[in-house]
């Protein structure tokens, strides 16, 4: 697939665009000077012990809270060793960042520190070998548990992603060599840190997207932020990439966020209705709890029969809805109220198609049914702040 990544400024914040086929399929905005990132570790304090929520809150910079839950904690990674493992108000504990601040919510930070590369990662607190269920071949599956064999650990675990598939055993091992280097600095200089250090910085939005992206000749990626295009050059290599794709655009009367009219794609992503090319359109209705989307044939008129005609324009929309989820970057629970149909192969139709464009998304999204009031439930992992909330800091 011909994707393009392109990374701007918009009205001081770095902007991440994302490209699949000519189309605008996912938008990030981060302050440029952002003090905390999801994946950062820091050396936090504990404040205050909740035992009705068995959580606490650790505080990571100074007048920065976050919310540790206990149950899913059950280590922590003291940096003053103790004589129990019980977490008591003044304990300084190495925390991981693994979910931004949504709405009114603190941070939501892990112990078990995650080292991710494009194929591999590395997380401590758990135990074992986990292969991505997305591989499905049995053989795969067995050579790619094979590799990770002599690289086990105690106390700490590895998951192989989908995208180790096929690739070679040189390849994911060095990637792995280079965790295992993150993983052991970490563990060895925690304890001679000072509390609120910053252990390890957590990837950029353009980051993420250019490690999963951009491997193979059918992706560019495009900035025309001097500082970015140095600090891409130097982590090309690193991160197995060819220079090649990495292009720095300079044109101070048209800058990038103008040539790609990235403005006008913000505000029609703000939006609550989308119209679609048939001429009918959604409308997108986000609240406190969840999202409902409904589709509606507006200006449509097909030629052919009204089932047919509204099984094209549910197609259609199906191909909309998720791409709106990855534009806007909705999470929770999402409904979805398609156009009613009768026949029972144009239902499962439209259920694969949906379950097909979710699986384009980076983030984790399910289609999980259909109800018996006929509305499709989906769900989209809940990590970074939706696009009007990040237009809005």
């Amino acid at each position: 697939m011909k994707r393009q990544i392109v990374i701007t400024g918009w009205q001081s914040k770095v902007l991440t665009a994302l490209y699949e086929e000519d189309i605008l399929c996912e938008l990030n905005l981060e302050p440029q000077k952002s003090r905390v990132r999801v994946g950062d570790i820091y050396i936090g304090k504990v404040k205050h012990i909740v035992q009705n929520i068995q959580a606490a809150f650790v505080e990571i910079t100074p007048g920065v809270m976050g919310y540790y839950p206990l149950k899913e904690n059950a280590v922590h990674f003291f940096v003053n060793p103790k004589k129990n493992d019980k977490i008591v108000a003044g304990d300084e504990i190495v925390v991981q960042v693994d979910k931004e601040n949504l709405k009114t919510k603190a941070w939501f930070l892990t112990g078990r520190l995650s080292f991710s590369g494009r194929y591999t990662v590395l997380t401590k607190g758990k135990a074992g070998i986990q292969v991505s269920s997305k591989i499905k071949d049995k053989e795969e599956r067995s050579r790619l548990t094979e590799i990770i064999s002599d690289r086990q650990m105690e106390g700490a675990a590895w998951m192989i992603r989908t995208e180790a598939r096929g690739q070679s055993s040189e390849v994911i091992r060095e990637e792995m060599d280079r965790l295992l280097v993150d993983y052991n600095r970490i563990m060895s200089t925690a304890r001679n840190r000072t509390c609120f250090t910053k252990l390890m910085s957590g990837a950029s939005p353009y980051a993420q997207l250019i490690t999963k992206f951009a491997h193979g000749s059918d992706c560019r990626v495009t900035t025309d932020l001097s500082e970015i295009y140095e600090e891409l050059k130097e982590n090309f290599e690193r991160w197995g990439l060819s220079s090649e794709i990495l292009r720095y655009y300079k044109d101070d009367a048209y800058p990038l966020i103008k040539l790609k009219g990235i403005e006008s794609q913000i505000d029609r992503a703000l939006q609550k209705r989308v119209w679609l090319k048939s001429g009918a359109y959604l409308v997108i209705e986000p609240t406190e709890a969840l999202t409902v989307i409904d589709v509606n044939t507006g200006k449509a008129i097909g030629k052919q029969k009204m089932e047919e005609n509204f099984f094209k324009i549910n197609i259609e929309a199906a191909r909309e809805v998720c791409r709106q989820l990855r534009l806007r970057n909705i999470s929770g629970i999402v409904i979805v109220d398609f156009i009613n149909m009768k026949e029972p192969e144009h239902l499962k139709a439209l259920m694969d198609i949906l379950r097909e464009e979710a699986a384009r998304d980076s983030i984790q999204t399910t289609v999980v049914d259909r109800t018996s009031l006929h509305l499709i439930e989906m769900t989209r992992k809940k990590v970074h702040r939706s696009l009007a909330e990040q237009v809005r800091l």
